[in-house]
């Protein structure tokens, strides 16, 4: 038998790996198909124009957009050369792709990422929505709700307390309070054209069906 405290884990399980993360995902994809491009125009107007698919040590060193970002995430930089300073020239600071982008942005431990797909699960997902050091990468067009803290608080409270699951944390308040959660972090991204309207359905639906 399932108690009740297991039946609302596991449905909050569902709503968040299934209803939630196929839209957060499909936004990433778009933010970072954005941000390349821009960031591509930002390269051509260096002192030193280039691309992205072209960036070198001397101008990611050198430049505040860049030298915080996380390069041994891509081109096997860490295998091959490892993570001591006097290696980092020798990177591969080519950015060839979006998903390279995005796995720059992340812990080592959560860039294995090979697309915007089921690679990218909940918990990369949330620390690239909620990325804002030194600036976020992603910006709500909804006033007075933050991006960034609407995923801080599903990270912190939703996907961390799920997946180290203590079973007597699952009261009816707890599980609310993961719903309400989720449902701010889906808001904030200012979804449209009904794909909104119908996350929040599917949400409310499941927690129902989770009481």
């Amino acid at each position: 038998m399932v108690s009740d405290e297991e039946k609302r884990w596991l449905v909050v399980g569902i709503a968040m790996n299934k209803v939630a993360a196929p839209v957060l995902r499909d936004f990433i994809k778009q933010g970072m198909n954005t941000h390349y491009t821009n960031l591509d125009i930002y390269c051509s107007g260096l002192a030193t124009p280039c691309t992205l698919k072209t960036l070198t040590y001397h101008q990611v060193s050198s430049d505040p957009c860049f030298k915080h970002l996380k390069f041994q995430n891509i081109n096997n930089n860490h295998q091959l050369y490892g993570m001591k300073k006097k290696d980092l020239p020798k990177y591969n600071y080519n950015i060839n792709s979006s998903v390279d982008l995005a796995k720059l942005f992340l812990p080592d431990h959560l860039a294995e990422l090979s697309g915007f797909d089921e690679s990218l699960d909940m918990s990369a997902i949330l620390r690239l929505l909620g990325f804002n050091n030194p600036a976020p990468i992603f910006h709500s067009p909804i006033p007075l709700i933050s991006i960034q803290l609407s995923a801080d608080y599903v990270r912190e409270s939703v996907r961390n307390t799920w997946g180290h699951c203590n079973v007597t944390n699952w009261t009816k308040v707890f599980f609310s309070d993961c719903f309400s959660k989720l449902k701010t972090l889906v808001r904030s991204l200012g979804l449209t054209g009904g794909m909104e309207k119908t996350t929040l359905d599917q949400l409310s639906d499941w927690e129902t069906k989770g009481n």
